[in-house]
């Protein structure tokens, strides 16, 4: 009895270098266990909890051990041991509490296992993993804990430092920071910076314009379409950016092209104006004379605006319109004021006559015929 008592005092005094945690403290990945069976050495030994939160206990087998408490354990030793020993006398306690740490995985400068602090969060957790390697717009962010999901907003933290996006931390917690997937789409003809973009997937044509510097002056908005894999799919982006519809805003898929054509609706405005040329009409909205005149520098003090031109060919001739534009500047006639259609040449005539021909032969025939499209 004697050397019982010996024996027994002995253990105690060798656990007590283990530490005592709450009696609440529930076992994890990295808590080390230390297992006495009292007159039995050959079912003692220390135990490292692994990932799977199940240890292989000698003489017992396998038994889950995360989320219970040591006195749980314990009571789960016994029961297995029951059937071998008689009134098995068993002692479970911590030997080496696991490290308390968060996660940080996927798009930061070093993933990985990082003690945490009190009161750290969302924010201080990535700064300690170097940081994020994408732009928060870019990133698709959780925060796991246990068996629950939640969501990260990164725009929120990092643009606007909305402190409702930055959660606090737990021990355990894991934050995962992945790429949002993309779609790559080329967006050609008449935009600021045509190219070849990954967007972000579900992104519409009109945030693929918007990728690529939104759309040119010379931008046919309304015949703008969609390239897919051959098949042509119509996208009136003068609806979606002047007129703001967004309804008809196609989702674009990998491999998709976006084509933005030339407006080449035009109209020569040539004699006595600021500067003679050939000037584009605005899509979806009414072009008049005055615009035109306006557009190529307005009348010079040579002008004789009473009777202003317009050639205009209508079923493969050249019609002569003469305009009342006076009636236009002094009054507000909008008899003085036609609209000016795709093909139209301005003529303005100045005091001294000049005939007309004279005046399309300097500016040169052929070259309107081929700009404003006379021969087809």
């Amino acid at each position: 009895m004697r050397v019982f008592s010996i024996v027994w005092v002995a253990l105690l005094l060798a656990l007590a270098g283990a530490q005592s945690p709450s009696d609440d403290y529930t076992l994890d990945m990295g808590d080390v266990l230390s297992v006495v069976v009292l007159r039995h050495p050959e079912f003692s030994n220390d135990y490292v909890v692994p990932p799977s939160g199940r240890v292989i206990f000698h003489g017992v087998g396998e038994i889950e051990v995360r989320g219970r408490t040591l006195a749980e354990v314990a009571a789960a030793i016994r029961e297995r041991l029951a059937t071998r020993l008689r009134n098995p006398e068993v002692s479970v306690s911590l030997k080496q509490a696991r490290p308390l740490l968060v996660f940080v995985e996927g798009q930061v400068g070093k993933p990985g296992a990082y003690p945490i602090q009190p009161g750290w969060r969302v924010f201080e957790a990535i700064a300690a993993a170097e940081g994020l390697k994408i732009l928060p717009e870019r990133a698709q962010a959780v925060l796991i804990r246990g068996s629950e999901t939640y969501p990260l907003d990164l725009v929120a933290l990092y643009h606007r430092g909305d402190p409702e996006a930055n959660l606090t931390l737990q021990p355990g917690d894991k934050i995962s920071i992945q790429r949002k997937p993309t779609v790559r789409v080329a967006v050609a003809g008449e935009v600021n910076t045509p190219g070849v973009y990954d967007i972000e997937a579900g992104s519409t044509v009109l945030q693929a314009i918007a990728t690529a510097g939104g759309a040119t002056a010379n931008a046919a908005l309304q015949r703008a379409f969609i390239d897919r894999r051959g098949t042509l799919i119509p996208a009136d982006l003068y609806r979606l950016i002047i007129l703001g519809e967004t309804r008809d805003n196609p989702v674009l898929e990998d491999g998709d092209v976006v084509i933005v054509p030339t407006n080449l609706s035009r109209v020569a405005v040539v004699g006595q104006v600021g500067r003679p040329g050939y000037y584009p009409i605005p899509e979806g909205k009414p072009f008049t004379l005055s615009d035109a005149i306006a557009s190529a520098g307005g009348p010079t003090s040579r002008a004789i605006t009473s009777r202003v031109y317009i050639l205009r060919v209508e079923n493969g001739t050249v019609r002569r319109i003469a305009v009342p534009y006076q009636r236009f500047l002094r009054g507000g006639d909008m008899v003085g004021n036609p609209l000016v259609q795709n093909g139209d040449v301005v003529f303005v005539p100045e005091t001294r006559r000049v005939d007309l021909g004279q005046v399309l032969t300097l500016f040169s025939l052929v070259n309107i015929v081929e700009r404003l499209g006379w021969l087809n």
